[in-house]
């Protein structure tokens, strides 16, 4: 078995040719085929919910299979007005539910406030144009106006709604004034004329994070350290205090890790790790990635001395030292933990 910094090192050395390799193995690319092929005809969250294919899909590619069973929970996740603070998804403290919902939109179009669209019957852009209030109130929110006679009006503004925003080519992009490209985004109808659940943008998305999803998966069935390190790595953007760190066992876990902490540390106060993990790690570094390199690298490489993958493979002393070593001594341990990691 490779060890836990090479095989990180081989999977992220390019990454791009990884993801293909991934989207090309048999079994991922007829999922993903099917997605692509069937989210655009989802007009409910019943349908949604009921078609297990797509909804394993989904699920898995916003790290959420663990919950897949969950669908009584993820309904109220997908029915969440998240403009409401109030609201299920927004009152979970795990924002990947929120992400989740912004992701899959089952609600009626939003450009208009909750109130405008309290009463409204809108499920399709036919209903839309035919509601000559909704219709005027919408135009005056984005400043535009549909040209030509009123009778051409509702045809240049089923076009427009019937537009893909993120398509360069359709004809909400195309028009001069960049609102009918923002009108045709927040309304998000189909080519078909129904209130679409993604947006070809957020399809994309979706497929992105399933690869990479799933590359973290298989990683993780050979070595749990590769896997954990690919996690982080990706979810380092979102990381913007220690807090953030301690909120995600994964976070931690690798965290833990690199500054040779015991897990049982995490069982101190909360604000005590805080301030002990932001004295030893410079959260803004984790957005060079170069910096963020270096720690993964070190975690690699600690990981790998507390669970060797192989007596074959190479001493991780060696890999941080430079000194061949079948074991990380206390000493080398200790000056690990007097470095800040990420400063300079």
């Amino acid at each position: 078995m490779l060890s836990t910094p090479l095989s990180y090192q081989m999977i992220t050395r390019d990454m791009s040719a990884t993801l293909k390799r991934t989207a090309a193995q048999p079994d991922v690319k007829r999922a993903t085929e099917y997605y692509k092929e069937n989210i655009g005809k989802m007009t409910s969250v019943d349908g949604f919910l009921g078609n297990q294919r797509l909804y394993a899909y989904a699920m898995k590619a916003y790290g959420l299979e663990d919950m897949t069973y969950a669908k009584a929970f993820m309904r109220k996740v997908l029915d969440s007005d998240l403009s409401d603070a109030a609201s299920f998804a927004n009152k979970l403290v795990d924002k990947r539910y929120q992400d989740f919902a912004k992701a899959f939109s089952f609600l009626k179009p939003s450009a208009q406030s909750k109130d405008a669209l309290a009463d409204s019957k809108v499920k399709t852009v036919d209903d839309f144009l035919a509601d000559d209030t909704l219709v005027a109130y919408a135009t005056k929110a984005f400043g535009v106006d549909p040209p030509g006679t009123a009778a051409n009006e509702k045809v240049f503004l089923k076009r427009i709604l019937t537009s893909d925003p993120s398509d360069s080519s359709s004809f909400a992009a195309q028009q001069t004034k960049s609102a009918w490209k923002d009108f045709a985004a927040a309304f998000n109808f189909s080519k078909e004329g129904t209130v679409r659940v993604q947006t070809s943008a957020q399809t994309t998305s979706t497929v992105s994070s399933y690869l990479r999803q799933t590359i973290e998966g298989q990683a993780g069935k050979e070595n749990e350290g590769v896997r954990l390190a690919l996690y982080f790595e990706r979810k380092a953007p979102t990381i913007t205090s220690a807090y953030s760190i301690l909120a995600d066992p994964a976070l931690l876990k690798v965290v833990q890790t690199t500054l040779g902490l015991s897990s049982q540390s995490g069982q101190a106060d909360i604000d005590v790790q805080a301030n002990y993990i932001k004295s030893k790690l410079d959260i803004k570094s984790l957005s060079d990635p170069d910096k963020l390199k270096k720690l993964l690298t070190r975690f690699t490489a600690m990981w790998e001395a507390a669970n060797p993958s192989s007596t074959a493979t190479t001493s991780v002393a060696s890999l941080i030292t430079g000194k061949s070593s079948a074991v990380m001594s206390a000493n080398t341990l200790m000056s690990l933990q007097g470095l800040k990691l990420g400063g300079q």
